[in-house]
């Protein structure tokens, strides 16, 4: 059985945490432990980070029926997905960390095992998977962007703006960060990154990997493998993420804080040094981001494009003087005591 992990080095078991942030889904999360429970690699932990506030009393019977003792549920107010990240972290005791989100459901039940297995390297820090998604929430096959895919896929352009594209056929090493969710990484590279800037709501997943590509070893590399298939469903109620809000000017304003206050301090000349060009740039992101949200809203998308390019350059203001928040950069003496960090890099347990 491949989940099993045998091969030629003999088997490969690492002690991996599925750490899933979860807020008023009660329902999706027992869907979706019930998958993760199903999985032919079983050297796992399952810890959620739970922020959940309206549920109802048969919703909870349901999270309470669940007896795997692989289970842990830490609950928290709501805080964000960076937060909730950065708190699965610090409960998790696993040398592989692997993130879902509660709108996710992993396919097929060697889902895990295929994460896992890249870790056989020791060069390898990361993966992420397939997102298979609503139709309406990829690129057009016919666009510009499309035909570039390849090459785009989880990358960061010139001023450190991600690509998506994980719903590519072919493996692909060396990619510049992974996804909040269908993703795995080493804790010991968690930590060497310093975790997630929890002030973002909007590009969260990047503050660790702009951070960790200046710092991580020589040779090491993150890899998306589209064997990790996993369906993200996406417009159902609840959850941490309020990146679906529909409001433009909230979108225009998270970018500028992603922008200045995140990639403005880790490649502050992509940022400051090149500032008459990033202005002009991000003046059409958020024309886009208005037109892109005006989708889901009974608005004109002409009038919503309008607005995040007038919005723009006050949001660009605003955020540049403001009194930027400090970043998330190091889990402090409790990482050290809250599962196996190993301070580096070594290959994960064999027996």
């Amino acid at each position: 059985m491949e989940g099993a992990g045998h091969g030629g080095g003999g088997r490969f078991e690492p002690r991996v945490s599925v750490i899933i942030r979860s807020k008023d889904r009660l329902g999706e999360l027992c869907e979706l432990l019930g998958l993760v429970f199903s999985q032919t690699y079983t050297n796992f932990e399952v810890v959620v980070i739970d922020s959940t506030e309206r549920a109802t009393q048969e919703e909870w019977a349901l999270v309470r029926a669940i007896r795997d003792p692989r289970l842990r549920i830490v609950t928290t107010p709501p805080r964000g997905c960076p937060a909730a990240a950065n708190a699965g972290v610090l409960a998790s005791q696993g040398e592989i960390l692997v993130f879902i989100d509660d709108d996710d459901l992993p396919l097929g039940d060697e889902w895990l095992w295929r994460h896992v297995r890249n870790f056989r390297d020791p060069q390898c820090l990361g993966v992420n998977g397939y997102h298979v998604m609503p139709s309406e929430h990829r690129a057009a096959e016919a666009s510009v962007m499309q035909r570039f895919r390849r090459r785009l896929l989880l990358s960061h352009g010139p001023f450190k703006e991600p690509y998506f594209f994980a719903y590519d056929d072919r493996r692909k090493v060396g990619i510049d960060y992974l996804m909040g969710g269908n993703s795995s990484i080493r804790r010991s590279a968690v930590l060497l990154g310093g975790g997630w800037d929890e002030y973002l709501d909007y590009h969260d997943e990047h503050s660790l990997f702009l951070r960790l590509n200046k710092r991580k070893p020589p040779g090491s590399y993150l890899v998306y493998d589209p064997e990790a298939k996993m369906e993200i469903r996406k417009n159902i109620p609840g959850g941490l993420d309020a990146r679906f809000s529909g409001d433009t000017t909230r979108r225009v304003d998270t970018l500028a804080k992603y922008f200045l206050w995140t990639v403005g301090r880790e490649h502050p000349g992509r940022i400051w040094g090149l500032a008459p060009l990033f202005a002009g740039y991000f003046a059409g992101l958020a024309a886009v981001a208005g037109y892109e949200l005006a989708a889901d809203r009974p608005v004109s998308r002409l009038a919503e494009t309008l607005r995040g390019l007038a919005w723009s350059p006050i949001s660009l203001v605003r955020h540049a003087v403001a009194r930027r928040p400090a970043p998330h950069d190091g889990f402090g003496e409790a990482a050290a005591t809250s599962g196996c960090a190993d301070g580096g890099f070594a290959q994960g347990a064999r027996r």
